[in-house]
C-alpha cells in the first residue's frame, strides 16, 4: 500500500534543527525504538556520525511520522576520493508503516546527496532489510567498509553494507575507507 497523501516533505541543515524539532525527533524515535530495546541493542556501543541534513515527513496534523538522516561524506575507495550520500536513522512511526513514506525520505535523501555532488548512496542495516532494500535498487557492497571508532580505523562488520547509484555504477568491491565514523 502506497499512500502518501496529506504528508509534507521538509528537507533542511541538521545544525537548524530547533529544540521542538528534536523533542519531535526524540519522540518519533521512542516509538519506533522502546527505551527497553535501545537499552539492549547492540549498536549502542557504536560511534555514530551525526547528520547533515535531516527529511523529515509530516502528517495532515503537522505530526513527524517518518525521518531519514543524510550524511554527505568525503571518503575513499580504492585509493581515489568519492563523495557519498549516506542514509542513516531510518525510521517510520508503526502506525503509518507500508504507507511507502520511508523510501519517500531515502528518495529526498539521494536527490539532495545529488544536488551535493554525491556519486552514491550508502546505508548500512540488519541482515532480514537486504531485500527491502534490494527492491529499491540498491546492492550488497562486498568489499571491505573501513571506518573510525574512538579514533582507530576498523573493518565494519556490525551490519551489512549497501550501495545506490546516484550517477555512474556505484563501487560494489575493494576498499571503502568512510575516514569517520559510520551512520
Amino acid at each position: 500500500m502506497t499512500d502518501r497523501s496529506n504528508t509534507t516533505v521538509r528537507t533542511r541543515r541538521s545544525d537548524q534543527r530547533s529544540p521542538d524539532d528534536g523533542i519531535r525527533l526524540r519522540a518519533l524515535s521512542a516509538a519506533v525504538y522502546p527505551p527497553e530495546e535501545s537499552a539492549s541493542w547492540p549498536g549502542r556501543n557504536i560511534e555514530w556520525a551525526a547528520p547533515d541534513f535531516d527529511i523529515e515527513i509530516f502528517d495532515e496534523h503537522g505530526d513527524l511520522v517518518s525521518y531519514t538522516g543524510l550524511v554527505i561524506r568525503r571518503a575513499r575507495h580504492e585509493g581515489a576520493n568519492v563523495l557519498i550520500a549516506g542514509i542513516g536513522a531510518v525510521k517510520t512511526h508503526p502506525a503509518f508503516r507500508g504507507r511507502g513514506l520511508a523510501p519517500s525520505a531515502i528518495d529526498a535523501a539521494l536527490g539532495k546527496g545529488v544536488e551535493e555532488g554525491c556519486e552514491f548512496g550508502l546505508l548500512v542495516c540488519e541482515d532480514h532489510l537486504v531485500p527491502y532494500y534490494e527492491r529499491s535498487a540498491w546492492c550488497l557492497y562486498e568489499g571491505t567498509m573501513l571506518t573510525t571508532q574512538c579514533g582507530e580505523k576498523e573493518p565494519f562488520d556490525f551490519n551489512k553494507v549497501m550501495v545506490r547509484s546516484l550517477g555512474p555504477p556505484a563501487p560494489t568491491s575493494g576498499i571503502l575507507d568512510l575516514q569517520g565514523p559510520p551512520w
